[in-house]
């Protein structure tokens, strides 16, 4: 249970116990003589409504509080011998007046503390955005991606407040820089973690969130005994492609460890992104050389993309996806709508500069991709379900077809052959008009694995064939033109992978695009 959620309990029983002192008021009242004014402690019930209750249901405890003022006085009457004291009925109308006024007053004391407590939140939001802005603007002062590791664990002790943090880097063996506060040295400690250590930094890694470790449980105290300290954030920083480390912060945080796991996650998305950036351009650096010749067109992308783009369009979707869940206060309805157009929009761009990114690395030769056993069916079938959307929204039959000859298994990089073959069906439904229909068949055919994407859409003119899979080729679009670099990255992760794409005219009208990949052996 949170804390929040733990603060929450009592009065969760407000609103029950204001009906029963509602009902106890009324039943003294009942029992008292009309001149007795005891009708004021229907005043009671309103005033506990105000500690957790919705402005609804006070309404509507003000009108049973007044209705039972009401129903009191005429059975006090009736009791007095069918006699109503002029006194009694003003003192009944007095009673009404203050049941009435109490309920506005703690309406308003309410309304004034939700817009009290809405603008500081606010505030708190917007320091700690500003906190993390200057933090990374001073670790992306340098491209050295060991300058920056050491910034990283550096500038964390005062984002979250800590007396000491350590960034074990990703080895064997793993490496600690070791920072303290009030020293500006960053030193690296070669010692192997402890074995409670490593379980943490392997449990952040996998989990790829922050990760709170306070005395809770046995395997919590074991690991602050380990390092000496009453609480510990362990933080991992790392990109889609990568993972750098994991920081560990320690300190004592209190009731602020769950304020600051939210201001950790910012951090460390940020972080990953100076961290990413720093090593692209070593590696450029080291491949100055052999890439003289292309040197316009990679400078250009990767600086525009890694430094002036990345990272502030990852601060920009934080931020609209916060405000799209509230973080900010609620937002009238049309702002929603904006703000929900602006984070597609963002999205959007975000995927562009990912999808330069990596035209950038296929120029400069800087890849690596990993080597496994890929399951051509199991990635068809997973691609067809994440764009069955899409395909209902253009009226598009999307269909995946098993052909024979064995388990269409290849070796290759899995985040590239998906993104190869998501790029393949996303362009025929792109390019497929309504009541259309895209077909994905995979099948194994000898050593290759095969897997063909066939569409009865417009198709492709003859003189845009020989240019389809260059960079930046754009074809007789009808519908409005991509980043004409789709079919360029699918080109190069099947060559990357020994294989091939080709097209051909899918009769009478379409188009077929064939994926040929070295099939993987049984074993």
């Amino acid at each position: 249970m949170s804390i929040e959620e733990a603060q929450a309990v009592p009065y969760r029983y407000v609103p029950a116990v204001c009906v029963l002192s509602l009902l106890g008021a009324f039943g003294v009242d009942l029992l008292t003589p009309q001149l007795f004014v005891a009708a004021i402690l229907l005043d009671v019930p309103i005033v506990l409504s105000s500690l957790g209750s919705s402005a609804r249901f006070r309404v509507a405890l003000i009108v049973a509080a007044l209705a039972c003022d009401i129903i009191a006085g005429y059975i006090n009457g009736l009791q007095a011998g069918h006699h109503w004291s002029a006194i009694a009925v003003g003192d009944r109308l007095l009673a009404a007046l203050s049941i009435v006024f109490v309920g506005y007053l703690s309406s308003a004391v309410i309304d004034n503390a939700q817009r009290a407590g809405h603008a500081e939140s606010q505030e708190l939001r917007a320091r700690r955005e500003a906190q993390i802005s200057a933090a990374i603007e001073r670790v992306r002062a340098s491209l050295s991606t060991e300058l920056v590791l050491r910034a990283i664990a550096h500038e964390s002790l005062e984002l979250l407040d800590a007396t000491e943090a350590r960034f074990a880097l990703t080895g064997p063996p793993i490496t600690t820089l070791v920072a303290r506060r009030g020293e500006a040295q960053v030193d690296v400690d070669e010692r192997r973690l402890p074995p409670a250590g490593i379980s943490l930094v392997q449990r952040a890694a996998d989990d790829g969130d922050v990760v709170a470790v306070g005395p809770t449980d046995a395997l919590g105290r074991l690991i602050l005994d380990t390092f000496g300290t009453p609480e510990m954030l362990a933080i991992p920083i790392a990109d889609r492609e990568r993972r750098f480390g994991v920081l560990l912060v320690l300190g004592e945080h209190g009731e602020r460890l769950e304020e600051l796991r939210s201001v950790a996650r910012g951090y460390a998305d940020q972080a990953a992104n100076a961290l990413e950036q720093a090593r692209l351009f070593e590696q450029l650096a080291e491949r100055n050389a052999a890439l003289e010749e292309r040197s316009g067109v990679i400078r250009d992308l990767v600086y525009a993309l890694s430094h002036d783009l990345r990272t502030p369009l990852a601060a920009l979707g934080m931020t609209l996806r916060q405000a799209q869940t509230g973080a900010y206060g609620k937002l009238p309805e049309r702002y929603l709508e904006t703000v929900e157009r602006s984070v597609i929009a963002t999205d959007d761009v975000q995927r562009l500069a990912e999808t330069l990114l990596l035209v950038a690395r296929f120029e400069s030769g800087d890849r690596r991709p990993d080597r496994d056993i890929v399951d051509l069916d199991e990635i068809a079938c997973q691609i067809a379900a994440e764009l069955q959307a899409l395909a209902a929204t253009r009226h598009v039959e999307l269909t995946v077809v098993k052909g024979e000859g064995g388990p269409p298994r290849t070796i290759g990089d899995r985040g590239d052959v998906r993104r190869a073959i998501t790029n393949l069906v996303a362009n025929a439904l792109e390019h497929t008009p309504a009541d259309g229909h895209v077909t994905i068949t995979v099948q194994r055919s000898g050593l290759k694995a095969i897997l063909r994407v066939t569409d009865d859409g417009f198709g492709i003119s003859e003189k845009m064939r020989a240019h389809l899979f260059t960079r930046f080729a754009r074809g007789d679009d009808r519908r409005g033109g991509g980043s004409g670099l789709g079919l360029y990255i699918v080109r190069r992760v099947a060559e990357e992978s020994g294989g091939s794409i080709d097209y051909a005219p899918n009769a009478p009208k379409g188009s077929i695009f064939t994926l040929h990949l070295p099939a993987a052996t049984t074993a």
